[in-house]
């Protein structure tokens, strides 16, 4: 496996690539997704391996408050 970042427009791009045949499931996009810094994310499968992307916002975010709940 192997990790590449990159800047694209003031935001972190991740990928990973697994250099392994096969897949994980999808449900890994969905738990990916859920992550609050990213603004997007996919996958796709090559013979070689499979790729998950995601880019992440790095403008700074308010602190949560402890015991807080979101509205």
């Amino acid at each position: 496996m192997s990790l590449h970042l990159a800047d694209q427009d003031r935001k972190i791009l991740m990928v990973a690539l697994s250099h392994r045949p096969g897949a994980p499931e999808d449900a890994v996009l969905a738990e990916l997704a859920a992550v609050r810094a990213v603004d997007s994310c996919g996958t796709d499968a090559a013979p070689d391996g499979r790729r998950v992307w995601a880019l992440l916002d790095t403008t700074p975010r308010p602190r949560r408050t402890p015991g807080a709940t979101a509205a």
